[in-house]
């Protein structure tokens, strides 16, 4: 061995060695927002903050069901009560009477405050009479015992009035005590996290304390626990991501190993052919780590198809050694088109690279580096540790191959399917995307299904329509939200929506606060109007001294702050609903009941202000979508651009730059018609795939069109081709069977790219002695 050899094993040894230890530190995450588009504009910012930690993002949702009402109202008890000493969760209800009596009692205390009827003239003779005589009426109604438990403190029913505009008024049916389904069928129960919906890792954690929580109850036999929410959405698709990274990545491997052995029926010539491969990987995940910080699941999983890519190059390698010749001279003679088949392919991920996607970030990083230095390690490393005598067998033929490169009716075939392909992609054009964010999720339907049925039992927010108002501080958002709630009620009373909700229901500004204050009449004034509001009415003496007292005491009490409602389902409203971002603090106020989008835009556009927005949280991710699928295309653009340079450079004449890449382009157009066939709508991640594919499409049409100089030759060249096409099937074939829709998108994509860009090189295919690569 040389010693330039020596030099060359030593630097992939430090490399490798350097390579695998910032890998295997590399933190792994799977948060799925990686994926979605950069926020371009303040409405898409706010949409991406919403989908990551907003209104509904740590909200758990529970229902047991599988026995009768009083074993499942006993049940739902001990878990409710289990859960709030548990520690991982700021809130949980499941209308259990003796919880809520903390939210009535600081309701109670402050609902003079936090009234909104408390206006001058509230406390007159006349508003008192009318109230004590609705007073009377309910007394004598079922309700009456809840009523006479707080009538002396209460008579003017600020109490229920404000419960009745908060969440309780929305609670569901109440059986035993507790919250249940509509049928009976369900108790239920809602938590909210204390984590941040976006922390996987927290989330992941509480809901196993939940399940195992639940088990601690011991319940009857027959129960079952259903729980659902975007916290369990999240774990879920951490453990779906992770299972197809590890399973696919093995069964990829598994595949390509076999199709290995079976055509050079050696464990040395398999060996070195993963090399390139480990190397590939290990570098790829390196430089991710390093560049991100840690590692998504997808892209784990992407490298299932760095396996079939990156082991092309040793079997290109292989197939082409001729009887007697040396590996390193092979390497020699065949450089110049694998160097152009390594580029290409490089350049295939270029698109993937360039976005601003982080995640497709990181599959771009790791494809380029991965192909990359597998092409290198193919060059440098593998002719030195090739023993002397290396001649690996070629156990399967590909004579079918001459006969796809010689048949017209392929190429006709080619040009029909190609022309069928173009006027369908046009008469599609107007549904040929599909902008829709909720299709990134690998969650089944049946989950889905299971989650609306609960939002609806429960009257859980399901945000869609949001309107924002923006302060520079607390207090000024607080004020600015209950200026817009005015103008929302005008929305309510023409039926444009069907109610709001908004932190100031639950804190109001202290400028309301103050005015409600002021609102409230002196002892005296008030003893006079109440005296003369009891005038011929049968309550008894004395009873409302409670309420005159706590009317006093909130005239020279302090005001609700933030701090009151600590550890209440109230403060959860609050943090919910009023939330710090970049500086500024956004009040929120989802809206509810919106029946008709266009008319609830055209109204509200007189109210629209800059720090007061309107949002469709779906139509604007479709726009973010939208936007960022333009750039992709430039992106894209440029790829095809950057892959014809590298192609004029290596084969310095247009003529055959064409010849290798017009198979390519009609089979990523026939790819692009397949996938609307089958009923799949073209996505970003179907149109950075397409560059890959021509990037490994490229490759099969230069060694198609490379010069051969005698059967034997073409023969090798042949022989190559289909293992290249089988082992890049395999790969991203398995990624097709994924359940994560990024990863099955593109491996269906490459996969059915992969096999048209193979027929088409052949049928297009011509090898003269001035072919490419020659």
């Amino acid at each position: 061995m040389s010693a330039s050899a020596r030099v060359v094993l030593a630097l992939w040894l430090v490399g490798l060695a350097a390579c695998a230890t910032i890998a295997f530190n590399t933190p792994v995450t799977a948060d799925l927002t990686a994926f979605l588009p950069p926020a371009a504009t303040r409405s898409q910012q706010l949409l991406v903050e919403q989908l990551r930690s907003g209104v509904a993002a740590r909200l758990v949702l529970v229902a047991i069901e599988g026995q009768d009402t009083p074993a499942l109202a006993q049940t739902s008890r001990a878990l409710a009560d289990k859960l709030r000493a548990s520690g991982f969760f700021s809130y949980v209800n499941n209308g259990d009477a003796a919880f809520s009596s903390t939210e009535r009692e600081i309701v109670l205390r402050y609902r003079y405050l936090l009234s909104p009827a408390v206006v001058p003239g509230h406390f007159s003779a006349a508003r008192l009479r009318q109230a004590l005589e609705a007073d009377l009426q309910l007394l004598a109604s079922p309700v009456g015992t809840l009523i006479k438990s707080n009538l002396g403190a209460d008579p003017s029913g600020e109490l229920p009035r404000i419960l009745s505009a908060s969440f309780l008024d929305a609670a569901p049916h109440s059986r035993h005590g507790v919250w249940f389904s509509a049928d009976g069928g369900k108790a239920l129960l809602v938590a909210q996290t204390r984590a941040a919906g976006f922390d996987v890792t927290a989330q992941n954690e509480a809901l196993s304390a939940l399940r195992k929580t639940y088990e601690e109850t011991k319940p009857p036999p027959g129960l079952r626990l259903l729980v659902t929410g975007p916290g369990v959405f999240a774990a879920e698709s951490r453990a779906i991501i992770e299972r197809d990274s590890w399973r696919l990545s093995l069964v990829a491997m598994a595949l390509v190993l076999a199709i290995l052995f079976f055509v050079y029926r050696s464990f040395t010539v398999v060996t070195l052919g993963m090399l390139p491969v480990a190397s590939g990987l290990l570098a790829g995940v390196a430089l991710v780590g390093l560049g991100f910080g840690a590692v998504h699941g997808i892209t784990l999983g992407f490298a299932a198809t760095l396996i079939g890519e990156a082991v092309d190059y040793p079997s290109y390698l292989f197939t082409h050694v001729a009887p007697g010749e040396k590996v390193t001279d092979t390497v020699k003679r065949l450089w110049p088109t694998l160097r152009l088949a390594v580029l290409t392919t490089v350049f295939g991920g270029l698109t993937m690279l360039l976005s601003s996607f982080t995640g497709l970030s990181q599959l771009g990083l790791l494809s380029m580096t991965g192909v990359l230095v597998a092409g290198l390690v193919t060059r440098w490393v593998l002719p030195t540790l090739a023993p002397a005598d290396f001649a690996p067998r070629q156990a399967v033929p590909a004579a079918w191959l001459d006969a796809l490169r010689t048949s017209r009716a392929l190429v006709w075939g080619t040009a029909l399917a190609l022309c069928a392909a173009l006027a369908l992609l046009a008469a599609r054009h107007a549904t040929l995307w599909d902008d829709d964010l909720g299709n990134l999720s690998p969650i089944s339907e049946s989950s889905k299904l299971l989650d609306k049925e609960l939002r609806a039992e429960l009257g859980a927010p399901d945000v869609r329509h949001l309107v924002v108002v923006i302060g520079k501080e607390r207090e000024q958002a607080l004020e600015k939200s209950e200026q817009v709630a005015e103008k929302l009620r005008a929305l309510a009373a023409t039926q444009t929506i069907a109610g709001f909700e908004l932190a100031a229901q639950y804190l109001p500004s202290k400028k309301t606060q103050v005015a409600r204050r002021a609102a409230l009449p002196n002892v005296a004034e008030l003893e006079n109007n109440l005296a003369r509001a009891l005038s011929g009415l049968p309550f008894r003496a004395g009873l409302f001294v409670p309420f005159l007292r706590d009317v006093e005491r909130t005239r020279d009490g302090g005001l609700i702050g933030a701090e009151e409602l600590r550890g209440t389902a109230l403060a959860l409203k609050v943090q919910s609903l009023l939330v710090p971002s970049g500086g500024e603090w956004l009040a929120l106020i989802p809206l509810r009941g919106v029946e008709d989008e266009t008319r609830l835009a055209s109204e509200f556009a007189p109210l629209s202000e800059p720090d007061v927005l309107l949002l469709d949280l779906k139509n604007e991710s479709s726009r973010m979508v939208n936007g960022y699928r333009n750039q992709s295309l430039k992106l894209t653009a440029l790829g095809i651009l950057a892959i014809a340079l590298v192609l004029a450079w290596g084969l310095r004449r247009m003529s055959l730059v064409w010849r290798v890449m017009r198979p390519v382009l009609a089979a990523l157009v026939i790819t692009a018609a397949l996938l609307l066939l089958i009923g799949d709508r073209l996505s970003l991640f179907h149109l950075v795939s397409l560059l890959l594919v021509l990037g490994i499409g490229v490759n099969y049409a230069l060694f198609f069109n490379r010069a051969w100089t005698d059967e034997l030759e073409r023969r090798r060249t042949h022989l190559a081709l289909l293992v290249c096409s089988l082992t890049s099937l395999s790969a991203f074939g398995t990624l097709a069977f994924s359940q994560t829709p990024v990863l099955h998108a593109i491996g269906l994509t490459v996969s059915l790219g992969v096999l048209l860009s193979l027929f088409a090189s052949a049928a297009l295919a011509v090898n003269t002695a001035e072919s490419a690569g020659a």
